[in-house]
Parts: structure tokens; C-alpha cells; sequence
């Protein structure tokens, strides 16, 4: 488990602008358990144009075993839409290099991305880490942000923006779809997963 913060010189990491603002008919969809998704992207070094969107859910679980969840690299697979495979590459401190394939149709694309972890924010910031040989996606980047309802429920910012080598208007509505579904999927993992003993 990463739980250090850790700075990457010449990595600048995304991250929002300010807290999403939640309307009180967001809260209420929240408060039913299900996902609110607006259309703003992270901010990124260079504010790139791109798609992608923001989904915030609130989960009824332990904060620390969805950061657990969050923080396994290596078991991503299921987690996001297409995703087949996740390898961690290298680890040092709070950063995390991760290999990851993914499966359009008949074809199979693979990228690599800088995960910065910090549980003091408790915040997963991420991008496409430019200097390996990446397939499909000329960048993609986002965050996690878990903020703690109580001890029982926390509040998850999932946001992402992406550019990949087709034109953005053939891939803008799946990678909006995409932000949900992943969302979704945390939810069902989280919901399925057997909360740890004390102890542990």
C-alpha cells in the first residue's frame, strides 16, 4: 500500500482546479447511491483540449479499502472499460509506473502512465508517461480524490480527459460513457470485496 507523497521532477501532475461543485439535486442523486457525472476535465500541464469528464459517486465503505483497491496496480483489470491487463513496472515512494493493455474491437493497444499517490490528500493524480512507447493515446491524465463521509462512506471524484489518435468526435461520447463505467465498477468491487479483519 502507497500512502506517501512523492514529487517527480519534470512530471507535472493534473489535478482540479477547485472542489466540483455539487447542485442540491446532485446530492440528492448521491444520496440514492447513484453517480453524477459533469462534462469538466482535470486540468493538466498545458491545459490540453480533449474528452473524458468528471463522475462523483458516493460509496457506503470503509475510505481505506477503496484507497486499497484504488492503489492496486497490478489488479486494474475489470476496473476500466476495455482494460485486459495491468503491470506495475516500477515503484519508488509514492510513484507508480504502470503498464497497461487495453482492447478495441480485434486490436490490442498498450500505454504506460505515472501514478503520483498521496494519502494525505487523498489523491491519485496520473498521465500518460510520454517517454515510453504508447499506443492509441497521444495523452491521457486525470485523478481519484476519496473524501471520507463519516467512518462507514466516502465521497469518490473520479475525473479524466484523454487524446488518442483518432479524431476526438468519434471517440467523445464512449470516453464520456467510460467515466461512469469505471465508477460503476468501483462501486461493484468495492460492494464485493470482504472487508478486512482489524488487525490487518
Amino acid at each position: 500500500l502507497v500512502q506517501s507523497s512523492f514529487f517527480l521532477p519534470g512530471i507535472a501532475s493534473p489535478a482540479p482546479a477547485a472542489p466540483l461543485a455539487l447542485s442540491p439535486s446532485d446530492r440528492t442523486l448521491l444520496g440514492r447511491g447513484q453517480i453524477v457525472f459533469k462534462a469538466e476535465l482535470p486540468q493538466a500541464p498545458g491545459a490540453p483540449v480533449g474528452n473524458g469528464g468528471t463522475a462523483v459517486a458516493l460509496l457506503q465503505a470503509d475510505p481505506e479499502e477503496v484507497w486499497r483497491i484504488l492503489t492496486d496496480f497490478g489488479h486494474y483489470a475489470g476496473l476500466f472499460p476495455r482494460l485486459k491487463e495491468s503491470e506495475m513496472v516500477e515503484q519508488a515512494g509514492g510513484r507508480a509506473l504502470v503498464r497497461f493493455r487495453v482492447a478495441v474491437g480485434p486490436f490490442s493497444f498498450r500505454f504506460f502512465v505515472t501514478h503520483i499517490v498521496s494519502w494525505a490528500e487523498r489523491r491519485i493524480r496520473w498521465q500518460l508517461d510520454r517517454s515510453q512507447s504508447n499506443d492509441l493515446f497521444r495523452d491521457t491524465w486525470g485523478y481519484w480524490q476519496l473524501d471520507p463521509v463519516g467512518s462507514d462512506s466516502v465521497l469518490v471524484t473520479y475525473a479524466m480527459g484523454s487524446r488518442t489518435l483518432l479524431p476526438s468526435r468519434l471517440t467523445r461520447g464512449s470516453e464520456r460513457d467510460s467515466v461512469v463505467e469505471t465508477l460503476a465498477a468501483l462501486k461493484t468491487r468495492v460492494e464485493h470485496t470482504p472487508a478486512r479483519p482489524e488487525g490487518r
